[in-house]
């Protein structure tokens, strides 16, 4: 039986679609980030449903595809909107998110993404439902994909209306169904191979989606291999398919930037590569107080709060170090919203007290930061002026990484601040509970809204304001020892 996520896997991989049906416990489960990416599409699918008064949920619960089969032919007799029915047609199998009554005995077939504009796998995927629907007996009128509108703004109750762009796309959808008999057959073909397949990594590991055998797949890979070239992912494969996997056997005529010849110098040499007048230059530009500054921040597909839009960060904690001048100790600021109501006007106020009124900002991708400023200021039109006042004071402490101003074999062709800070003064991040902003929105999120017990909820929050706290004193590290260097 070759379910939709199968089909779509096979599209992407031949290799993946073999161990699928092969060699399952190879494929490792859902972490814990793309678990709650399958959490939110479910909430998404399930605010798409009200755009269907009257509908029926078929066969919840029921995963094997005949009880599924026989449960949506029952209700199909009802002539409502059914919420994921699943029919079968010559060994293929596929649940649509949404069928709605058309005219004439028709249906209109609808796939819920949580996303803000379709690509071309998502019409791939409803071809297959198509494909499968018609084959089953279905007439289907027209096919659409509902996706989440990226302009629009909640003020109060959600409203689904607008919350969804309604996209029809079932001339894309016939196009792609004349080839879909032909695939499934020679999927099915491969899948009963009685050998893997061999399948050289390439750009398919990642696209449409990240595939869960690339960690397997490219374990054969190096040290230093040539697809840690700094934005080099094509040169990495183009010296692969010759038989290159190491930087130091990439040979003196193959093309690269001046900043992937930096890098390989700097593995080749095992010593870090340094421009101390451009450091120089970047640190003269640094004004006391010199702050240090962080957010974490969260962003989710249906808007939680009055004046978002899907998927806007709404921030939730900062860390502020504090230089005041030359050599003097750092002073620390922090919040952390507690709470599950909208943490931005607390958020900004305090933030508002305690930045001093001169000095550098000093943010690792400040872009970042001072992007969600902006947001925070389009909610709170009153704090604007201060918002823009703060901008030319931003400096990026990404700069001199990105520029390859500094590079060390240890950061592995990475200028993130997880890479750069370890490899420049032996801080990390290994010994935190919390190590990224990913686990860090996630963890927020989890203690915040859902239930946990109040001693939970405290560790956690604890957890979050060391790993903050950790980035802007980890920005100070930084700052010194580049002072050091020159």
């Amino acid at each position: 039986m070759i379910s939709k996520s199968a089909f779509l896997a096979g599209l992407q991989c031949e290799k993946l679609l073999w161990t699928r049906f092969n060699a399952r416990d190879l494929i490792p489960p859902p972490d814990a980030s793309l678990q709650a990416i399958y959490d939110q599409g479910r909430e998404v699918g399930t605010i798409a449903r009200r755009l269907f008064p009257g509908g029926i949920e078929v066969a919840a619960g029921l995963a094997d595809p005949d009880e599924v089969e026989r449960s949506s032919q029952l209700a199909l007799q009802a002539g409502r909107p059914l919420f994921e029915p699943g029919f079968i047609f010559e060994g293929a199998f596929a649940r649509a998110d949404i069928l709605a009554p058309a005219k004439n005995g028709s249906w209109d077939l609808y796939e819920v993404k949580g996303v803000t504009e379709s690509k071309e796998v998502h019409f791939e995927d409803v071809a297959f439902q198509a494909y499968v629907y018609a084959g089953a007996g279905l007439q289907l009128h027209r096919c659409f994909l509902l996706y989440l509108n990226r302009d629009y703004v909640r003020q109060g109750n959600l409203e689904p209306q607008r919350l969804f762009v309604r996209k029809d796309c079932t001339r894309e959808v016939g196009e792609l169904c004349r080839t879909i008999d032909e695939r499934v057959a020679e999927m099915r073909r491969k899948i009963c191979k009685p050998n893997c397949p061999e399948v050289a990594i390439d750009r398919h590991c990642d696209t449409p989606y990240e595939c869960p055998l690339r960690e397997r797949c490219w374990a054969f890979l190096p040290e230093h291999s040539v697809m840690e070239l700094y934005r080099g992912k094509a040169k990495g494969f183009a010296l692969l398919e010759r038989g290159v996997t190491r930087m130091i056997e990439i040979p003196e005529e193959f093309s690269l930037t001046e900043n992937q010849r930096t890098q390989v110098e700097a593995v080749r040499s095992k010593t870090p590569r340094v421009s101390k007048p451009a450091i120089r230059r970047f640190l003269k530009d640094l004004k006391y107080p010199i702050h240090f500054l962080d957010f974490e921040t969260f962003s989710l597909p249906i808007p939680p709060f009055d004046g978002l839009r899907p998927f806007q960060r709404v921030p939730f904690q900062f860390s502020l170090h504090i230089q005041p001048t030359p050599g003097a100790d750092l002073v620390h600021h922090g919040f952390l919203a507690n709470g599950s109501g909208d943490p931005r006007p607390e958020f900004m106020a305090r933030l508002r007290e305690a930045v001093a009124q001169e000095g550098s900002l000093v943010a690792y991708n400040a872009v970042y930061e001072k992007g969600v400023l902006l947001e925070c200021a389009g909610a709170l039109p009153a704090l604007q002026p201060w918002v823009e006042s703060l901008q030319p004071r931003f400096v990026d402490l990404l700069q001199p990484f990105r520029a390859f101003r500094y590079y060390h074999p240890a950061q592995h062709g990475s200028a993130s601040m997880k890479a750069v800070l370890p490899a420049l003064t032996n801080w990390g991040y290994e010994d935190l509970a919390i190590r990224d902003g990913d686990t860090a929105s996630r963890e927020y999120l989890r203690v915040t809204f859902g239930n946990p017990e109040p001693e939970e909820r405290d560790r956690v929050y604890r957890q979050l304001e060391e790993y903050c706290g950790l980035d802007t004193r980890g920005m100070w590290q930084i700052i010194s020892a580049l002072r050091d260097l020159v």
